[in-house]
């Protein structure tokens, strides 16, 4: 009878283990992207502020995105500065929060950069042309160009106004120069302006519009489109998508842009008003010609090409037949991306040039083109200073990380890729080159930083994102690139516009992608209602397995709803459990306590009918 009541409480204990381990609570974990430039012993001060709010509001990690983590491995960053950024990450670990750094950014690079812009991804201009001046001792380009119509609207309604947007139309009484200019005046939708372009495929071009508003409000863009393009289901991605943000009142000034002709023989030139607008917005003296040299970069995957272009075998060597070529502001600042545009690098000759005066020679080069408006850059994935650099950089990041410290891999937006010289010689797609720079990643971070739990934005590998063809600058399509991240990479998913799709996706239910991945929902981005964000990422995440938590992300600074959003996640967190929850299959430890509990009611079931027997 005593052995009997003991299998009972045997038997007892073995369900509540059962149930309370099948209805232990559960919490999610629980982000924030911290901004910081701790430059300062008050920017310390304000950075572990923020830190104690956020552990106070029961959040669980921190993602630090501080340019000190680019700056790490270069000789001009202060130590004090690496002593403060040390000291933030301890305190947060100290506060319980589980600390990620971001690093490897390829696709936001300009403090990476800073070390080399000639880093810098580039895109080719070919047979850009040249004539040897009377003096025989520099070069003049030769802008091969054809020329607008109607320049500056002197010709009224003619060359600009196909489109018929109702918006657009011709003033007569305000122009910058001559006697007319476009006007758009309260634009009920779209009002642009357009004309047809002739290209030479892979040459540099600059443009140029001047701009006069009063009282305006909207979108306000420049586009160049290949006019191949808009013919197909598909479209080409732009050589130029330049939002510009147009002052309330402002008297007339120039926009300056560069683009890359690629391979369009002919693109339409679209400026104007995108959605609609309030006020006024006057465009008038509009200019297109052929440039070269902007942005120059000299690495050994972006050579300089000078050569005898009815004879491309006759090559012209540098430091002989011409100086060498250099853009200044690629030498002169450590910070060179602040414009599209700028005047481009001089070509000087030598004495001793082989070159006579009038003579016509070509060039190809390479050139960075910035994203326009922001000026951001990605660097080469190939280029042996960039891998060498990225080696040394984890090193230095790998002194100031806590224990058990994750690091968050910045492959995001990258808008150029697959371009210069070292990438197309790889032979890959672009999807294939961005997997092969993945894996590189991910090995050299594990050899550097062994058990480091590592991260990857979701855009550049997700086809209801970025990974597309025709994306931005990008050359190739983006297909594949997936593959390169391999199961224990974490996801931070960031994209809201199709989030059940793409969580679907790095959860391994596509046979295209069937590797499962843990993610985390990047989410609220400065929508103004936390709470109202993270019950819709939820709500998206039901039923999609393997979403660990959420991430509070600004990047305007915007901390107003970092409770909100915690407690609204926290409060939501068991109906996603429930969606992704099918019983004890979703838990192996729960298998194991049922196993276990058979096993011992059968043979307890035995024992006691054994006993009977006696």
């Amino acid at each position: 009878m005593r052995t009997s009541r003991l299998f009972s409480i045997f038997v007892l204990s073995l369900v509540v283990i059962l149930c309370s381990s099948g209805f232990r609570e559960h919490r999610p974990q629980l982000w924030y992207w911290h901004h910081s430039y701790l430059a300062t012993e008050e920017a310390l001060v304000s950075t572990e502020r923020l830190i104690d709010r956020a552990s106070r509001a029961g959040y669980t990690g921190v993602v630090f995105w501080d340019s000190s983590f680019s700056f790490l491995s270069d000789s001009f960053w202060p130590p004090e500065n690496v002593n403060r950024l040390r000291a933030a990450l301890s305190y947060a670990a100290g506060k319980g929060l589980n600390v990620v750094a971001t690093a490897v950014p390829f696709g936001f690079s300009n403090d990476a950069l800073q070390e080399n812009p000639n880093w810098a991804e580039s895109q080719r201009v070919l047979a850009s042309r040249f004539r040897v001046d009377g003096t025989g001792r520099k070069l003049t380009l030769l802008d091969g160009f054809s020329g607008l119509q109607n320049a500056g609207f002197e010709l009224g309604h003619s060359a600009w106004f196909d489109l018929n947007d109702t918006g657009a139309s011709l003033d007569r009484t305000t122009f910058h120069s001559g006697h007319a200019s476009g006007i758009i005046r309260y634009a009920s939708a779209n009002a642009r302006f357009r004309q047809l372009l002739k290209l030479t495929p892979w040459r540099q071009y600059h443009v140029r519009l001047y701009v006069k508003t009063q009282s305006f409000q909207g979108l306000s863009q420049v586009e160049i489109l290949d006019a191949s393009g808009l013919n197909r289901f598909h479209p080409v991605s732009p050589l130029l998508n330049a939002s510009f943000q147009a002052e309330e009142s402002s008297d007339w000034h120039p926009l300056d842009y560069a683009f890359n002709s690629r391979g369009a023989t002919s693109a339409y030139l679209y400026f104007g008003v995108w959605g609609g607008s309030m006020g006024t917005i006057w465009f008038d003296d509009i200019g297109v010609e052929e440039t070269a040299l902007v942005y120059v970069t000299r690495r050994p995957g972006t050579p300089v090409k000078m050569y005898d272009p009815g004879d491309p075998a006759h090559v012209f060597q540098e430091g002989r037949d011409y100086d060498p070529i250099a853009d200044p502001r690629m030498t002169s600042t450590r910070t060179p991306f602040t414009d599209s545009y700028h005047p481009p690098a001089e070509v000087t000759l030598p004495s001793s040039t082989r070159l006579k005066p009038n003579q016509i020679v070509a060039i190809d080069s390479y050139s960075v083109f910035p994203i326009p408006g922001i000026h951001d850059v990605g660097m080469c994935l190939t280029a042996p200073g960039v891998l060498e650099w990225q080696r040394r950089n984890a090193y230095a990041i790998r002194e100031v990380l806590p224990p058990h410290a994750g690091l968050l891999m910045g492959y995001d937006e990258m808008r150029q890729m697959n371009s210069c010289g070292s990438c197309r010689a790889m032979h890959m797609s672009a999807g294939q080159l961005l997997a092969w720079s993945t894996g590189h990643s991910v090995q050299m971070y594990k050899s550097v930083m062994p058990g480091t739990q590592l991260y990857v934005w979701n855009d550049m590998f997700d086809p209801y994102h970025n990974a597309v063809k025709h994306y931005y600058n990008v050359e190739g399509d983006l297909a594949g690139s997936w593959k390169g991240i391999p199961a224990e990479v974490s996801v931070v998913n960031w994209n809201l516009g199709s989030l059940k799709k793409s969580l679907r996706w790095f959860s391994g239910q596509s046979f295209r992608q069937p590797t499962p991945h843990k993610q985390i929902v990047a989410g609220y981005y400065d929508t103004g209602d936390g709470a109202s964000a993270a019950r819709t990422e939820l709500r998206e995440a039901s039923g999609v397995p393997g979403v660990e938590g959420l991430m509070y992300t600004t990047w305007k600074d915007d901390y107003s709803q970092l409770e909100p959003f915690a407690d609204a996640a926290r409060a939501n967190w068991a109906s996603y459990e429930a969606s992704v929850a099918s019983g004890p299959s979703e838990s192996p430890f729960l298998w194991m306590l049922v196993a276990a509990f058979v096993v011992v009611a059968a043979t307890g079931v035995i024992f006691l009918r054994r006993l009977r027997q006696r």
